[in-house]
This record gives C-alpha cells, sequence and structure tokens, in this order.
C-alpha cells in the first residue's frame, strides 16, 4: 500500500520506532472506511485508536438548526428551546444529526395533550437521562479499557479494536434501553394508581391542588464519609461507593420501592408504604455495616404528601427528613411522627427521642428510633 499520502498527512513516520505499529493501525482504519480528514482529526485530538469506535457508528446525515426548524414546520427559535430542553446546546453552524426532526413531532405532540411548560420539563428529565447513560458508558470504558488500565492494549491497533467492540456493545443500548422504558412505564403507572387512583372531579385533590401524592421517603448517608474518603485511593473510594449504590439499588426495587437518586454518599428513595422505606433504610445501612471499606450508614424515614415532578420528589416533606438522617445512630434508623404511626406494631417498635429543632423548620419536630421486634429478639 502506497503510504506517500499518510506522511504528507504527518500520520505516518517510516523511520519511527513504533512505523510498524502505527502502519497496521492506518491499514485497519482504512479497511472499516475511515477517511484522510477522519484520520488526521482523529489524530490531532490524540485520539486516533478511537477511531474505530467512531467509525461503528457510521456515517450520519446532518443538518443545520435551521433545516430542522423548516422540516419540522416550526420556528427556529422554537426548535432550539426544545433542543436545549433535550440537553443539547445549539448556535449558527451547529449541525445535527437528520433523525432528530422526529424529535420535534414528539414534542408538538405531547406539548398538544399536556401543555408545553409540561413537557418542556418531561424534555429536561428525558435529555438528563441520555446525558447520564451516555456519560457513564464513556466513563466506564475509561475506567477499565482506557489509557492506564490492565486492559486497554499494549498496540495502537489493539486498542483501536477495543474501542471498536466496546462501542458495538453500546450500540445495543437504546434497544435495551427501550424495552426497560416500557417496563419501568407499566411499574410507575401501577405506583402511581395506587398512591393516587382516581377520585371525581374536584374530589380528592388536596393541599397540592391534585399534584400531590403520599409516600414514604428516606435517605440514607454514610457517617463520617469526608474523612473516610481522605484515607483511600479515588479508584477504592469509587468502588467502594459504587457498592453502596448498588445496595441502595437492590435493596428498594426487591422491596417495591425505587431509588429517586444518588446525591454523592447519600441515597435518596421512595416506597408505598413506611414499612417498605424503613425496611429498606435498614437493608442499605446493613449492606454498608458488612461492607470491608465502607463507613457506617444510618437513615431516616418520613410519611406524607409531597409533590412528584420529573421522576423527583418536592416539598416540605422531602427538607425535614434529608436533615433529620443526620441525627440517626450509626446503623440506626430514626422516623417522622406520621411515619412512626404507620408502621406496624407487631413488627416494628419505636422510641420517642428529644424533639429537633432543625433548619427552615419553626417547630421543634417529633423523632422516634425505630428498629424491627425480630432485631430486638436477637
Amino acid at each position: 500500500m502506497d503510504t506517500d499520502e499518510w506522511e504528507r498527512a504527518d500520520l505516518y513516520d517510516p523511520e519511527s520506532p513504533e512505523a510498524d505499529e502505527r502502519l497496521a493501525l492506518l491499514e485497519y482504519l482504512t479497511a472499516r472506511g475511515a477517511t484522510l480528514e477522519a484520520m488526521v482529526a482523529a489524530h490531532r485530538q490524540g485520539g486516533l485508536p478511537s477511531l474505530a469506535g467512531d467509525l461503528v457508528l457510521g456515517a450520519r446525515s446532518a443538518i443545520s438548526v435551521e433545516e430542522m426548524a423548516e422540516r419540522s414546520g416550526v420556528p427556529v427559535e422554537r426548535a432550539e428551546r426544545v433542543l436545549l430542553a433535550n440537553g443539547l446546546s445549539v448556535s449558527a453552524d451547529t449541525m445535527l444529526p437528520s433523525g432528530l426532526v422526529g424529535l420535534m413531532a414528539s414534542f408538538e405532540q405531547g406539548a398538544a395533550i399536556l401543555g408545553e411548560e409540561a413537557i418542556l420539563a418531561f424534555s429536561r428529565a428525558l435529555g438528563a437521562a441520555a446525558t447520564n447513560i451516555a456519560e457513564a458508558a464513556v466513563a466506564l470504558f475509561y475506567a477499565e479499557l482506557g489509557p492506564g488500565t490492565e486492559r486497554e492494549g499494549t498496540t495502537e491497533l489493539a486498542r483501536a479494536q477495543v474501542a471498536e467492540a466496546a462501542t458495538l456493545a453500546f450500540t445495543n443500548v437504546p434497544d435495551v434501553l427501550s424495552r426497560l422504558l416500557l417496563a419501568q412505564f407499566d411499574r410507575a403507572t401501577h405506583r402511581a394508581y395506587s398512591a393516587r387512583g382516581w377520585s371525581a372531579p374536584g374530589v380528592g385533590a388536596g393541599a397540592a391542588g391534585g399534584a400531590g401524592e403520599v409516600v414514604a421517603l428516606g435517605f440514607v448517608d454514610l457517617v463520617g464519609s469526608t474523612s473516610w474518603a481522605e484515607g483511600l485511593s479515588l479508584r477504592d473510594q469509587s468502588l467502594a461507593l459504587s457498592r453502596f449504590e448498588s445496595a441502595a439499588w437492590s435493596s428498594a426495587v426487591t422491596a417495591g420501592g425505587r431509588v429517586v437518586k444518588m446525591i454523592g454518599d447519600e441515597v435518596f428513595f421512595a416506597a408505598p408504604t413506611a414499612d417498605t422505606a424503613c425496611r429498606i433504610g435498614l437493608e442499605v445501612c446493613r449492606a454498608a455495616a458488612l461492607d470491608p471499606l465502607l463507613p457506617p450508614g444510618r437513615g431516616a424515614v418520613g410519611l406524607g404528601l409531597v409533590v412528584p415532578r420529573e421522576g423527583d420528589y418536592f416539598g416540605p416533606l422531602v427538607n425535614q427528613v434529608s436533615r433529620l438522617v443526620k441525627v440517626a445512630p450509626p446503623d440506626g434508623l430514626v422516623v417522622t411522627e406520621a411515619a412512626a404511626a404507620a408502621l406496624p406494631a407487631g413488627q416494628w417498635f419505636t422510641e420517642e427521642l428529644a424533639p429537633q429543632q432543625l433548619r427552615g423548620v419553626e417547630q421543634p419536630v417529633r423523632v422516634f428510633a425505630a428498629r424491627t421486634r425480630a432485631a430486638d429478639r436477637t
């Protein structure tokens, strides 16, 4: 093969000790359809082997924001607003995948049913989820297969093959995600029916004007996590926190609740009943206690009216429970007055503690330590 063109583009130096290695990479990329321009651009960015992963995605037709708006039949400003809500920042020279034209049709359909502002809020949830999935995939690659890892590959060609294999695996994610999304939508719908149900028009709207639901919320955080983290390498800390997140996820899903979000070293979860939420909290604390590196966990659970929005919850109860978690002892659980009253007496033992003055709450809050009757017998 004639290598003159690669030499002129500064992609290949026949006098370099790594000439054979680079030649193998260039031939591999060319065989997979890489153009000279694409290889030069990747080389300038210091990621020529990673171009093999980009080639898996193939050439994608791109259009301007103006063309997207014209095809969708909407003003450019409206298209830009929708794209931004979905996590895509655009400028005058931004080129977008042509497939995003369908995004505007979906937005307009949803806005006609539920209102523009509501669908913009939902778009932000979609954008955040897509961003997090993409960032998680890239972070996973670099943590396990990227530069400096044991499995990155000893040659440029090996690194290119690793990037290609990883990207091929990622192309399965959209199909898997669509199936998971429908399954989770079904579960979320049934949870909402149980928590809120349907009533006659104007009946049962409550203080939240129909937007609220009664739910049990819980927080578990790690005691002394700041000083704990200072004594670990970043990798050990990351792996330990990953185990903490995994334990929280498994405990919540198995019990019939869900993890709302992770906040650093703290998990925020929801459940249909106080009993379920408390069992999740204690199980997460137990997992932390059994872990060889994690510090102890402590939890708090409350029950009451909240406002669900974009997969999250808002309202005074959220603030109250998030602050009560600092009152709990290591490996222990505290609950609000409403949660304590809702716990099955035959299964739980509660003990009232001193009232707590919480930041942002005018009156002292009644708080109870909670443990299972089974724990008292052991």
